[in-house]
């Protein structure tokens, strides 16, 4: 089984209330020039193991999305049937990314219900990134600084299945 989702990290940093020591050294929001430009990342995880795999884009295309289901179905090989859960995204629900699941005969997709991402643990993953890491970045509309950021910190999550496992309340960890 696996729990797919995806979220957009933007260039400007969040404006949201931090937690800092105190004194004269505050983080400060550095706003950078030009457009807010977004990363999308695309995260697919194992609620058992706690082991993810995730994938960045400027966009999700349907074709886009349907070469990232084809390496879920590559990272697990040796499971005899994979449940993909997930939201009823458009992109998901195109026939074209339908097409690109049943290439693999071993996974069929379960549906969750419309605006319910509170049965979706990989939402969970987007709130570990973000409060990790994303939230108040320095990176101001750098937007290759902030994808390989999203990039780093969700390989750190990949190679920390335990503390995904804990932190969104799956699987038995220790």
């Amino acid at each position: 089984m696996a729990f797919e989702d995806e979220a957009s990290f933007y260039s400007q940093p969040t404006m949201a209330p931090v937690h800092a020591p105190a004194g004269r050294l505050q983080p400060r929001a550095r706003l950078g020039t030009g457009a807010n430009d977004c990363v999308r990342a695309a995260v697919a995880f194992d609620p058992v193991s706690g082991n993810s795999r995730h994938c960045l884009r400027a966009h999700f295309t349907v074709a886009e999305f349907g070469s990232f289901c084809q390496e879920v179905a590559a990272w697990l090989p040796a499971a005899r049937r994979i449940v993909l859960v997930m939201d009823n995204w458009f992109v998901h629900r195109h026939q074209d990314t339908q097409r690109a699941i049943a290439i693999d005969p071993r996974m069929e997709v379960l549906w969750l219900p419309t605006y319910a991402p509170w049965l979706n643990p990989a939402e969970k993953i987007w709130k570990w990134v973000r409060q990790r890491r994303v939230h108040m970045h320095a990176l101001g509309g750098n937007l290759a600084q902030l994808r390989a950021l999203v990039d780093a910190t969700l390989g750190r999550a990949a190679q920390a299945p335990q503390e995904l496992l804990r932190y969104t309340g799956t699987g038995k960890y220790k």
